[in-house]
């Protein structure tokens, strides 16, 4: 692996970059932005020497250029167009990553949290993903309206048991966005 530092105006992000761009004022850009500040850019870019093109890391590279910085690390890859753009896809693709493993996320949150002079929303989770994650109650619950039968669709939800700690984190994260109620019944058990 080739790792040069590179001026970043020669820097040319691909056209065909498949990732919705960034902007200013974007949770998850202000997010990254603050990880960069708080780590530095521990992630080079990558950098195709045959095209000229940024294959991965366009979000850090827009932040590098906002912030002024004149040169940026690269990874340099000489490759083909097409393995170029897989590339591309592979590094932003959340599949090739994995998931979570929830209870050690949990865990790792839950000792952060733990710490007093440690704030944990470095790891880039807001402080209400982290309380949902964490299941902290909120110290003032929302006030809602009572529903009636007639203003409420029900839907039911069969999940095979060896999914559903899988699952979960992935539902109770829609539950808690949409201020939803949710009822679980497990196998042998009463309704939770």
């Amino acid at each position: 692996m080739q790792l040069v530092d590179i001026p970043i105006d020669q820097l040319v992000p691909a056209p065909y970059n498949p990732r919705i761009e960034l902007k200013p004022g974007m949770a998850e850009y202000e997010r990254l932005k603050r990880s960069l500040t708080e780590f530095e850019l521990v992630q080079p870019i990558v950098w195709n020497r045959r095209t000229g093109y940024v294959v991965g890391g366009h979000q850090r590279l827009s932040i590098l250029k906002a912030r002024g910085d004149a040169i940026a690390p690269c990874v340099i890859v000489d490759l083909d167009p097409a393995r170029e753009k897989a590339l591309n896809v592979t590094l932003n693709n959340e599949r090739v990553g994995g998931d979570w493993e929830p209870d050690k996320l949990i865990d790792v949150l839950a000792d952060l949290e733990e710490l007093p002079d440690f704030d944990a929303t470095l790891t880039g989770f807001s402080a209400d993903e982290l309380d949902e994650l964490l299941m902290i109650p909120q110290t003032d619950p929302p006030v809602e309206e009572p529903s009636t039968e007639s203003d409420t669709v029900t839907a039911e939800l069969t999940i095979p048991i060896e999914r559903w700690e899988r699952i979960r984190p992935e539902i109770d994260r829609v539950v808690a966005t949409h201020s939803l109620e949710l009822h679980v019944r497990m196998p042998n058990s009463s309704e939770a």
